[in-house]
């Protein structure tokens, strides 16, 4: 017989502060993986601005492409969330590297201080960055 473990009330939301380390890089891993594919579908149709039409009517290829480009590179919005998918990424990667290393049997016992590393080294990137981002296009 196994025993059981009261986990409390569906309805406590006060749960969150019992998370440990390991529960917010789950969570954020998660999070992240799920942003970078929501990203990847919305990719899909600026990129295919840059496809020609088949009949030569406007409305594709290069011209079209740089266009769409330009014309969302001049919204502010657009640059932070630049900054935002950044953010993402570099921390998807950084965390997925620190799994791997954990996978591997390496830094079992400082689990917790690679997942703060890979905030604070997320962090930073991001910070560098920000005025390339926010500066616009020359």
């Amino acid at each position: 017989m196994s025993d059981t473990y009261d986990r409390g009330t569906v309805e406590s939301f006060d749960r969150w502060t019992e998370f440990s380390a390991g529960m917010w890089a789950w969570i954020l891993h998660k999070f992240s993986g799920w942003v970078l594919i929501g990203y990847l579908f919305m990719h899909i149709p600026v990129l295919s601005t840059a496809i020609p039409s088949a009949n030569g009517a406007t409305g594709g290829g290069t011209v079209a492409y740089t266009e769409t480009l330009q014309g969302l590179e001049s919204l502010l919005v657009v640059r932070f969330m630049e900054v935002g998918l950044l953010a993402v990424a570099v921390f998807h990667i950084l965390n997925g590297v620190r799994l791997l290393f954990v996978d591997l049997g390496f830094g079992l016992e400082a689990q917790d201080r690679s997942f703060y590393v890979s905030l604070v080294v997320t962090g930073a990137i991001v910070v560098g960055s920000i005025p390339t981002f926010l500066g616009g296009h020359v």
